[in-house]
Parts: C-alpha cells; sequence; structure tokens
C-alpha cells in the first residue's frame, strides 16, 4: 500500500478556483481528473488536489491554458 500524501487545509475558494480552471482546459473535467496522467508521474489529478503535489497540477493546467504544452 502506497504511503497517504499529507493533506492541506485550503481556502475554499482556491479549491473552487482550481476546479474552475480543470473545466476551461480540459474537455472532460470528470473523466480528466480520475485518470491517470503520465505528466504527474502517472498518479490521477484529483489525487494531487489539497496535497503539497497540487501545485504541479496547477502548472500543468496554466501551461496548457496557455498552448505552452509540447
Amino acid at each position: 500500500m502506497a504511503p497517504q500524501m499529507p493533506q492541506l487545509t485550503r481556502d475554499p475558494d482556491e479549491t473552487a478556483d482550481l476546479n474552475q480552471l480543470i473545466d476551461e482546459v480540459v474537455p472532460d473535467p470528470d473523466t480528466w481528473k480520475q485518470t491517470p496522467n503520465p505528466v504527474l508521474g502517472g498518479k490521477r489529478p484529483i489525487d494531487l488536489l489539497n496535497t503539497p503535489q497540487e501545485q504541479v497540477l496547477r502548472d500543468l493546467l496554466r501551461a496548457a491554458k496557455h498552448g505552452m504544452m509540447s
């Protein structure tokens, strides 16, 4: 069993902001959040929410939004 990542306490507005960003960038947000992503080390985006790795998810989405993905 994999070790549990520490949970962070985030302002609800930050979570809403991230979910809004996902909705803007991803055509099928619900499926995307549940699907392991190789750019995220094979982790599911939903598993990064409220963890120290959430910033990686934010950076990925912002890059995609601004066309900086290869």
